[in-house]
């Protein structure tokens, strides 16, 4: 079955409530109750912000729908004392925008025949086709397809402290094909995923490989680092930082004849720190990449996913 392709639009707010649940939810009102039992979990749907912010800015997927009149979500309902949209969905996070480029880099698409006073739209392929020429521009993707690998929140550019003119192209890609695992491992447990997460360590500017967060604004859960070019010393710094900042769970990847410099720098750190932290070499990561792939077909084969 061909997968549809949905428009959602919605406040800020709401888009915000709805992605700080671990597994997104979205709902909608009785009268789209027709259109609602099109939904189909594969679903692609497009996420646009009224104004301020007036666009685009994310990518999901359907996961599963239910009926809810019970559970209050959203502010308006909480403050009405009952449920206001009862059809509901959950959905994956496929791309993102960080909240911060919102409005400078959303996707546009005012210029379309869409019934704006309407929250809820199937879009004919035609109408998918044009959004997802806007899309690829701002998320880098080249296929529907495509949009589920990688990480889900869009990386904001930073510049490392590693000169990477001296690191070698097969090192450098090889690195970036790590981070990429990662975060796409992390999606597939339902995490917003993200490279390149800043560091505002005192007095310099540095990243985080990547980072598993279980909202789209809170701070990691799980912190990553791939060391390749021997800087161990470096990337065990930054997970520490990142552990005594938000008590994120450290975890560094490096090839097996660098493992012991990492145990070497780690047990000068604080207890706590030392022995919550992972070492993992690339092979682990992609072995695991793969099989989380091969179930995730599988529960799909079976309904369950």
């Amino acid at each position: 079955m061909t997968q549809q392709h949905w428009l959602i639009i919605g406040i800020e707010e709401n888009w915000l409530r709805a992605l700080s649940h671990p597994i997104p939810v979205w709902g909608l009102k009785d009268r789209y109750f027709r259109d609602f039992q099109l939904l189909s979990p594969g679903d692609f749907i497009w996420m646009y912000v009224t104004k301020p912010v007036g666009g685009i800015v994310g990518i999901g997927s359907i996961k599963e729908t239910y009926i809810d009149r019970k559970n209050l979500i959203w502010q308006e309902e909480i403050d009405a004392g009952h449920v206001i949209w009862p059809l509901r969905f959950r959905f994956q996070v496929l791309k993102i925008l960080p909240q911060q480029r919102w409005q400078s880099e959303r996707i546009l698409i005012n210029d379309l025949n869409i019934f704006w006073q309407q929250g809820f739209h199937r879009l004919t392929e035609k109408m998918a086709t044009e959004i997802f020429k806007r899309a690829q521009r701002v998320f880098s993707i080249f296929s529907m397809a495509n949009a589920s690998e990688g990480a889900s929140i869009d990386p904001v550019s930073a510049v490392r402290e590693k000169d990477i003119e001296k690191i070698p192209e097969p090192v450098l890609d090889l690195h970036s094909t790590l981070q990429n695992q990662i975060a796409e491992i992390g999606k597939l447990q339902f995490y917003h995923t993200q490279l390149e997460y800043v560091l505002n360590l005192p007095g310099e500017r540095k990243n985080l490989d990547v980072v598993w967060k279980r909202e789209i604004n809170g701070v990691p859960t799980f912190a990553f680092e791939v060391e390749l070019s021997g800087m161990v010393e470096k990337a065990v710094d930054r997970l520490l930082f990142a552990f005594k900042q938000w008590n994120s769970k450290p975890r560094i990847i490096v090839p097996e004849e660098m493992k012991i410099r990492v145990i070497n720098r780690i047990n000068t750190a604080p207890r706590e720190f030392a022995t919550g932290t992972r070492i993992y070499n690339p092979g682990q990561i992609s072995d695991l990449l793969d099989k989380k792939r091969q179930l995730r077909d599988i529960e799909k084969e079976l309904g369950l996913y």
